[in-house]
Order: structure tokens, then C-alpha cells, then sequence
């Protein structure tokens, strides 16, 4: 009885809990009467993103945008803040940031808020639109 407690005590640390919650997403289009390629925003966005510590991806060929920064890191669980953009089809030009948080680890879902808001996705599209490079809507 001791072993079996145990061994199930073992595989339960071993197994960890994964807990996925996003932030609102956001669509960017270009301002009135511009045009805004791909590569401008990706470009844009690496640039604002690698500044405030994010380690980014960039493939405008495949139209994948991706940065990731870890929030936690602790022996026990990982928390890492990931964003994502999409870029929009031929019709539409609308761009898509989706911005997510990853929790791995021992803590359990139950106590992991499921609220999250990125500060720097919105200092981001509050960059975009003071630059006069694009808008943002949610």
C-alpha cells in the first residue's frame, strides 16, 4: 500500500499541470488611404518586442510572427508571455495579434488566475497608431 501511494505520489510530480489563457485579441489595419505590408509589420513588431525582452521569430514567407519572454522561472513551474501575428488575407489586409501566456509546471490550475492582459501588446498597438503605422481594434 506504502509503494503504491508512493509511485503515484512520484508520476504525479513528474506529470506537472499545462494551463493556456490568452489576452483579448486584436486586429491591425493599415491607416486610412496606407497600405501595410507584412514585412514593414513584422519588422516593426521585432523591433518593439526584441526591446522589451522577448526573444522573437520572424517568417514572412510562411506568415508567422512569433515572440516569446519568460515571466517565471522557477524550478518548479514556468510561466512564458508568447505573441503571435497573422497576417490577413488578400481581400481584407487585417492583421491578427494573439497574445498568450503558457503555465507549466507543479502548480495547479485551480490556483492560476485565468485572467491575463499584456502590458506590452498594448503599449505595442499604442505605439502602432502614434507612429501613424496602423490601427487596432479588439
Amino acid at each position: 500500500m506504502t509503494r503504491t501511494v508512493l509511485f503515484l505520489l512520484y508520476l504525479s510530480v513528474l506529470s506537472g499541470c499545462t494551463n493556456v489563457t490568452g489576452d483579448t485579441p486584436r486586429a491591425i489595419s493599415p491607416q486610412t488611404g496606407e497600405s501595410l505590408s507584412t514585412e514593414r509589420l513584422f519588422f516593426v513588431a521585432n523591433t518593439f518586442f526584441s526591446e522589451a525582452g522577448y526573444a522573437c521569430s520572424t517568417d514572412v514567407d510562411a506568415g508567422q510572427f512569433r515572440c516569446s519572454r519568460a515571466l517565471r522561472d522557477l524550478y518548479i513551474h514556468q510561466t512564458t508571455a508568447e505573441v503571435n501575428i497573422y497576417p490577413g488575407d488578400e481581400e481584407d489586409k487585417i492583421h491578427r495579434m494573439i497574445a498568450t501566456r503558457w503555465d507549466e509546471g507543479l502548480i495547479p490550475g485551480e490556483l492560476i488566475s485565468n485572467a491575463y492582459a499584456n502590458d506590452d501588446v498594448e503599449a505595442f498597438c499604442t505605439y502602432l497608431a502614434g507612429e501613424k503605422i496602423a490601427l487596432w481594434k479588439v
